[in-house]
């Protein structure tokens, strides 16, 4: 796995610049789906993707449903939702665009009258084919598995695309939507100092972290959904357990599962949960030497606190909270020499999770 890990950290470290370039040409990316959403005008709106597409539509939600004042309903595509709004509009989102789950979903789609809207970072794949329309999350091709600039890109091009729809809806105004922006822009701004404070609080728990066998990532709200992904990254590199849990949830059972080779990220919230979190931190690190607090607010300090820098928006997490769990899994995997088992390689190769070059194309809609 040394080139993919290798790869993997080359495409994290360019996640600033990635997400400042979709930002840049969000109205070149994006007019196209806003002037859809306005001429559609949704009742509702559901995301359908499957892993870290399925993770930053996860991330998306609470912001989409905050500019565009709609329910967003998000699932995979192997259990999706039931469809009950009498305006849905579905938004499939596949990075590849070659899931073998999302093409299919979309063909069971084709007898009805739901508009599809696919999001994918190239426009000759199968998911986009199968859509009313194709909207290109500006990530470009990223080779390796473990996405990283795929899922940031992702959930930055559902949140523009959630901005640019609800200005041309005329649901928010130019005053509302250049604020929203500026929030992005502020937290997307810091990215590359974020990465570089990432990178020293690695080096300087790398030793401890060796000896984790189980991590969990913590948090509320859209910090919660970003542990999911961190969660995911874990599995798929380092292969160890990993899980992403809400804050009160955790507490009602995982915590149980704390004991020296746990690795507890806490996704630090300021509010009123704040002070739990904190006296969470101090009761596992009786039993861990690996518990963490990720704040984005400079509410707390210690030589155990990764200290990241953002907007005042409480939607800011998936574009700096996420960079510890992609960092972790990209560099400590190459540290302890960690390798799949040789038959993994046959999942991928025998299941067909993607859509195979050889296979029939999917039908065009329309």
């Amino acid at each position: 796995m040394g080139t993919m890990l290798r790869d993997m950290y080359q495409y994290y470290l360019g996640q600033p610049a990635c997400m400042k370039r979709i930002l840049n040409e969000r109205k070149t990316l994006f007019s196209a789906f806003g002037r859809f959403f306005a001429d559609r005008k949704p009742a509702r709106i559901y995301l359908i993707g499957s892993g870290s597409s399925l993770n930053a539509c996860r991330a998306a939600q609470a912001f989409m449903e905050y500019v565009l004042g709609i329910e967003v309903t998000v699932g995979a595509p192997s259990n999706p939702p039931t469809i009950r709004a009498e305006r849905p509009m579905i938004l499939a989102v596949s990075q590849g665009g070659k899931s073998t789950n999302t093409v299919a979903y979309l063909n069971a789609q084709r007898d009805k009258s739901y508009p599809v809207v696919a999001f994918t970072a190239e426009l000759d794949v199968p998911v986009a084919k199968a859509a009313d329309l194709a909207v290109d999350i500006g990530v470009g091709i990223e080779t390796v598995g473990p996405k990283t600039q795929g899922y940031t890109g992702t959930v930055l091009a559902l949140y523009l695309c959630a901005l640019e729809g609800a200005l041309q809806a005329g649901i928010i105004g130019e005053t509302r939507y250049d604020c929203e922006i500026a929030l992005l822009d502020e937290t997307i701004g810091y990215g590359e100092e974020n990465i570089a404070r990432c990178g020293a609080f690695y080096k300087k728990h790398m030793q401890s972290l060796k000896q984790a066998r189980r991590y969990l990532f913590v948090g509320k709200g859209c910090a919660g959904a970003v542990g999911d992904e961190d969660a995911l990254k874990v599995l798929e590199t380092l292969c160890y357990p990993g899980s992403g849990y809400e804050f009160e949830e955790y507490l009602h059972g995982p915590a149980c599962c704390t004991d020296e080779g746990t690795a507890l990220f806490l996704f630090y919230s300021d509010d009123a949960d704040g002070s739990r979190m904190r006296k969470l931190a101090d009761i596992t690190s009786k039993a861990t030497p690996n518990c963490f607090i990720i704040d984005k607010t400079d509410s707390v300090s210690g030589g155990d606190v990764l200290n990241l820098k953002a907007s005042d928006s409480k939607y800011a997490s998936p574009f700096c909270d996420i960079f510890p769990g992609q960092l972790i899994s990209a560099l400590l995997t190459q540290e302890l020499r960690r390798e799949r088992h040789p038959a993994v390689r046959e999942i991928f190769s025998d299941m067909e999770t993607k859509v195979k070059a050889t296979s029939p194309a999917v039908p065009e809609k329309g």
